[in-house]
């Protein structure tokens, strides 16, 4: 699978539209002119890294997904991952004390 601008900029076209976002308001959360940002949705003009980087937190996608379209997954928020470290440490916990009674 190979980068092709105009399905990335398709894909942050509707990622843009589906979090009901203007092409003023993304391009000016990742301080670029907004005829620049229209023209990376129409697949005129790819992204550096920093963009994509901007992009995919502003989206909650992950870079594979933007760039390849592959695994579209929300990418958790920082809180969700400090609970899931919690839960998961939790589960360990949990699972260490079943251990020791068998």
């Amino acid at each position: 699978m190979n980068y092709d601008m105009k399905q990335s900029g398709n894909r942050i076209r509707q990622l843009r539209m589906k979090h009901g976002l203007t092409q003023e308001k993304v391009a000016a959360l990742i301080n670029i002119d907004r005829s620049f940002y229209g023209r990376i949705e129409a697949g005129q003009k790819g992204c550096s890294v920093d963009l994509f980087v901007q992009l995919s937190e502003i989206f909650h996608v992950s870079l594979d997904y933007l760039i390849l379209g592959r695994h579209l997954t929300a990418m958790p928020e920082s809180s969700d991952m400090v609970q899931l470290k919690e839960d998961i440490n939790d589960l360990v916990a949990h699972l260490e004390q079943f251990k020791s009674t068998l």
